[in-house]
């Protein structure tokens, strides 16, 4: 056939075929593939090292420098990312106009934990955090060594594990520099199980020092607060209390019990609480492990389901997020703490997603359809399929949620990861990011506005970022 008539002849077929598709569009379940996959609009290499070292000499991936890395949105909308390095030289990029075709990036060295410090190390930990005024950003390096009977036969003779240390370190966001830097073996002699930059002049830590004396299946803790940004003491206090989840209740305080240990501990951290502005040890517990408030009884209610795993939902400090994703998924609390929850739909296989008011009034529910579980372009077959909000920019009504699929189960083997990138009050979204699916999730998310514009930002190890346009509404 010659080639003029071939190509016409497929050109043919195209047409027929566009035709086709735009006349039974009606079906979802046929237009399903058009969803619109986002395609990253500027790629920024780091300047860090790309091979940054293992903190273990079999080179496991958990251990890996390039796994152990934080990012975070600064109020002046410039990127700020922390990344582990063996050299102990742990580089602090901030990179600014990130949203052109010139973004500017500068790297400051914080002290970190290096090569001579992994032997018999446990778990490296990684957070990066920003006082609400934006003029301090804390970075936290977090280590922990092994027990004794952590090792599976036994310990090296006359082995003697280190304390687990994590070195705080302030750093001046206008001038660039570090203004001071201490290891919290100084400051206690537990192992520090939560952080939080609560105000623009204290950091509060939470310290487990093991059983309590006071019964079984109490634990003692000590929280401490330090002074932004020279990380002299302020208050601390000692309480008691059950860990979380809580035991079952054949095990647990009977309610006289529990009330009685409430008061007492918010009667020893009094002070931490004034400081902080919290009405109780079991708040600020909270806002400590989660960084965010006790949910109102109406959004605890609507995910019942959580109540006794809720905790293993939420990272512990310097970790991934969202290592645990099932079909239903601890809500968001937004900054003007307005909460998104997605629950499992009537319509099978779907979500609602449910938007309640900081009091715990309901706003809004809507079935979501595409870019979630149950859209078939992006779900397999025969897989597990979770997804949670895991952002959202109430200013232009974005939301971001991340979602996985599973092979079989929620424990199976990781099929797929994507971003689903929708507008909180008008449903049909923007379209889908597509992460890469490897042995962890290896990605950090965030929505970020700059320009008069939105924009998702992905962080892949510590060194790529990519900047993702929201379209703009017609």
């Amino acid at each position: 056939m010659p080639l003029h008539i071939t190509m016409t002849f497929m050109l043919t077929i195209r047409i027929w075929h566009l035709l086709t598709t735009a006349l039974i569009c009606g079906l979802p379940s046929v237009c399903a593939f058009a969803q619109t996959e986002l395609k990253p609009m500027w790629e920024i290499h780091l300047p860090v090292p790309s091979s940054r070292g293992s903190y273990s000499p079999l080179f496991t991936m958990d251990m890996s420098s390039r796994q152990h890395f934080s990012m975070r949105v600064a109020p002046d909308q410039s990127l700020l990312v922390l990344d582990s390095d063996t050299s102990g030289n742990w580089p602090l990029v901030r990179t600014r106009k990130w949203w052109t075709d010139n973004p500017a990036s500068e790297v400051l060295s914080v002290p970190g934990w290096k090569a001579d410090d992994a032997k018999h190390m446990a778990s490296i930990l990684v957070d990066l955090q920003i006082t609400p005024d934006g003029r301090y950003a804390v970075a936290f390096a977090g280590a922990v060594w092994r027990r004794k009977s952590d090792f599976i036969f036994h310990a090296p003779r006359g082995y003697v594990a280190r304390k687990p240390d994590t070195i705080i370190t302030v750093i001046d966001l206008n001038q660039w520099k570090i203004v001071s830097s201490v290891h919290t073996t100084g400051l206690a002699d537990g192992e520090l199980r939560g952080v939080r930059v609560v105000s623009d002049k204290w950091i509060v830590l939470d310290f487990d020092l093991g059983d309590s004396p006071l019964r079984i299946l109490l634990y003692r803790y000590v929280t401490k607060l330090i002074a932004v940004p020279e990380l002299h003491p302020g208050p601390e206090c000692v309480s008691d209390r059950q860990f979380r989840p809580p035991p079952p209740p054949s095990l647990a305080l009977g309610a006289s019990d529990a009330e009685k240990l409430r008061r007492q501990n918010d009667t020893a951290c009094e002070a931490v609480l004034q400081t902080v502005g919290v009405g109780s040890v079991d708040v600020l517990e909270i806002l400590i492990d989660r960084g965010q408030d006790v949910p109102p009884l109406a959004v605890e209610r609507r995910s019942d389901g959580l109540e006794r795993t809720e905790d293993d939902y939420f990272r512990f400090w310097g970790e991934y997020p969202y290592y645990l994703l099932t079909a239903e998924n601890p809500p968001f609390e937004s900054s003007s703490h307005q909460w998104y929850g997605l629950y499992n739909s009537l319509e099978r296989g779907f979500y609602d997603l449910e938007i309640f008011g900081a009091e715990g009034q309901k706003r809004r529910s809507q079935t979501v359809r595409n870019l979630m579980c149950g859209d078939p372009s992006l779900e397999q077959q025969g897989s597990a399929c979770g997804c949670r909000v895991v952002d959202v920019s109430e200013g232009n009504h974005d939301l971001l949620a991340y979602c996985r699929t599973q092979r079989g189960d929620y424990d199976g083997m990781v099929r797929r990861e994507w971003l689903a990138v929708l507008h909180s009050d008008d449903f049909p979204g923007p379209g889908f990011i597509s992460l890469p699916s490897k042995y962890r999730h290896e990605t950090l998310e965030k929505i970020a506005r700059a320009d008069g514009h939105s924009y998702v930002v992905t962080l892949e190890l510590g060194e790529m970022l990519r900047v993702y346009a929201i379209p703009d509404r017609p």
